[in-house]
């Protein structure tokens, strides 16, 4: 027996806290003051602890409430998520997917098109890693090394690393030497990624110290960086194939380096069988086989 609160004490405690009026709130749930009021009181009562400041200008929340309003409206969204999900017309055709944020938007998103184009009733629906804990999904593209791959993964590929910069760094048609300019890092939790410590040992050049550069997120924050010339970037060369065909970024060296890192697979237990999840894999797989066959991009003469 889970003890919690009612699901209309923390409807009303997130209403009030985005209103910061009781009448407010009781108004967008359609109940009276007083009901607002009594419940406000339940739930603190509940919890042993004041939630409001009342004074004459209105409410202000207390340090509790600080702490428990991010808890209760990540709790509300995936409890709606979850209703939607149950209400869907047809969810044999629903497929939810937990994708790496870089691959997703770079990948993933320009080829949903032809995974439409063979199932024109599947519904596809990306959710944030962030909830990955929380939420029901039925594929996951996850991103590591293969040693992180558990017994319901399937490796699709390692990322190429290349190095490369923004013309806008070009001085005299040259680019500047790399201990010139701030080396970009993607972050993988709290970590750096060894990206340029395994491109600078491959090319036999100086690492840069461990304390120096800027830190980002993830590969598609860098990239954004890196075009506008903030600095160099060794980067998945799969991931940036527009930008270098545009010339938004140049590749500054002939050297493809495998990185230790790529992208797997994660099918949930009970979902293999399942002929969406069956129908999104071969698909996955066609493309990523397909995808491997790059053509050739130019690499810059104006050597750093």
């Amino acid at each position: 027996m889970r003890k919690l609160p009612s699901l209309s004490m923390l409807r009303l405690f997130e209403e009030t806290c985005r209103t910061l009026s009781l009448s407010k709130a009781a108004e967008a749930l359609f109940i009276t003051q007083s009901a607002a009021s009594r419940q406000l009181r339940q739930l603190e009562m509940f919890l042993g602890k004041d939630l409001f400041i009342r004074n004459h200008s209105g409410l202000t929340l207390t340090q509790e409430a600080i702490l428990l309003l991010p808890v209760v409206r990540q709790s509300l969204d995936i409890l709606e998520e979850g209703v939607r999900h149950v209400q869907l017309r047809n969810p044999l055709q629903h497929l939810r997917l937990q994708v790496a944020p870089t691959f997703a938007t770079r990948w993933l998103a320009p080829r949903l098109v032809t995974l439409r184009a063979r199932n024109s009733q599947l519904q596809v629906a990306l959710i944030s890693e962030a909830r990955q804990k929380y939420s029901d999904f039925d594929c996951a593209i996850r991103f590591g090394n293969p040693a992180q791959i558990g017994e319901n993964g399937e490796w699709l590929c390692h990322e190429t690393l290349v190095l490369v910069g923004s013309p806008l760094l070009l001085i005299d048609g040259q680019f500047p030497p790399l201990n010139s300019r701030t080396p970009l890092h993607v972050l993988n939790g709290d970590l750096r990624l060894d990206n340029w410590l395994r491109w600078c040992e491959a090319a036999g050049e100086v690492v840069f110290p461990e304390e120096s550069g800027l830190e980002f997120s993830t590969q598609d924050q860098v990239i954004n960086a890196c075009i506008t010339g903030a600095g160099y970037a060794v980067l998945d060369r799969s991931m940036i194939r527009n930008e270098l065909r545009s010339g938004l970024l140049i590749q500054l060296s002939p050297l493809l380096l495998q990185s230790a890192n790529g992208y797997w697979l994660e099918i949930p237990p009970g979902k293999r069988g399942l002929p969406r999840v069956s129908h999104f894999r071969d698909w996955l797989i066609e493309e990523m086989r397909g995808f491997t066959g790059e053509e050739a991009i130019p690499v810059s003469e104006a050597g750093v």
